[in-house]
């Protein structure tokens, strides 16, 4: 295998890192946290254009479902309120998340996410004052357990999602003390077996249009394929990254000169990529590729924008 085909499966280890464990909750206590630039960028400013570095550590939040079977999450996200809506679980999930300025303390969530909505809750101490620590790597974390009361308003675009709330189950997340790890934390590593299995082709197109960028990467090994896209946008005061995964065999064919190639990978893409490069040195990228993310479905990913990147094994 190529050098630069390695170098593609570590691009996407933060986003899988990023993913829920298998061993997650039915409803989990903080939303998950995407890793995404746009993001990192957005949490270095505040309203008055300073860093953003909140000591000790902490993160706040809740989650609660909605309909079209999808979770929903507010969070702290440095000194940002991130509205997260997603579904779906370990071999296919969607995502989008909305990342506004605002007052992000662990006791405090509120922001306004421009047309889509605004939040506006206060913590609230569970009765006999929960608290439980886990030793995790070295350092205990502490949760502190009870209530977000307040006004939540959010309706995603063409209103895929629509949730008003006053109330909800709610944790606060330090880090606390170094502890004694006794025994190893439950991890799944089933979760970066594509990572490492032995690709038949692997490839990464990447598009940017100012700060608003796409990436689509796909690693075909039969059973252990994995296909990812990423949109990353700014909306002025709004950041918005998209994402979408799916591990299901789909079809890259690729020719052994790279000078040609298809990709038709499953649910939730729809259509087909076409890559063709010619000898003086310019090539396309076309066809109907596309992937529903919560609230822009059929988003293409194809066209003259892309840089493509082919691998095959040698």
């Amino acid at each position: 295998m190529k050098r630069g085909l390695l170098l593609l499966a570590f691009l996407v280890l933060p986003l899988v890192a990023a993913s829920p464990a298998a061993a997650e909750e039915a409803l989990p206590l903080l939303p998950p946290l995407p890793q995404s630039r746009l993001l990192n960028q957005a949490l270095q400013l505040t309203d008055h254009g300073g860093p953003v570095r909140p000591k000790p550590f902490f993160r706040s939040g809740f989650v609660t479902e909605a309909s079209g079977g999808y979770k929903v999450g507010v969070s702290t996200y440095g000194g940002a309120v991130l509205f997260e809506v997603w579904r779906g679980g370990k071999v296919q999930r969607t995502m989008s998340a909305y990342l506004a300025r605002g007052v992000a303390k662990p006791e405090r969530l509120q922001a306004t996410f421009g047309r889509f909505g605004k939040v506006s809750m206060r913590f609230r101490q569970a009765r006999h004052h929960r608290i439980s620590r886990t030793c995790f790597f070295g350092r205990f974390l502490v949760r502190r357990h009870g209530l977000f009361v307040g006004s939540l308003r959010f309706r995603g675009e063409g209103g895929y999602v629509s949730v008003r709330l006053h109330r909800a189950k709610a944790t606060i997340l330090r880090v606390g003390k170094r502890c004694r790890v006794r025994h190893r934390p439950d991890l799944d590593f089933s979760e970066f077996d594509f990572l490492f299995a032995r690709p038949e082709a692997a490839m990464l197109a990447i598009a940017r249009d100012g700060v608003d960028s796409t990436a689509l990467l796909a690693i075909a090994a039969k059973q252990k394929s994995g296909f990812l896209a990423v949109h990353e946008e700014s909306r002025g005061k709004l950041a918005i990254v998209r994402f979408a995964q799916v591990r299901k065999p789909g079809k890259l064919r690729v020719n052994e000169a790279l000078t040609s190639g298809s990709l038709v990978p499953p649910a939730p893409f729809h259509g087909t990529g076409h890559y063709r490069a010619f000898p003086d040195g310019t090539h396309t990228w076309s066809g109907n590729l596309s992937v529903d993310f919560p609230g822009a479905p059929r988003f293409p990913l194809t066209g003259a924008g892309f840089e493509t990147l082919l691998e095959v094994p040698f």
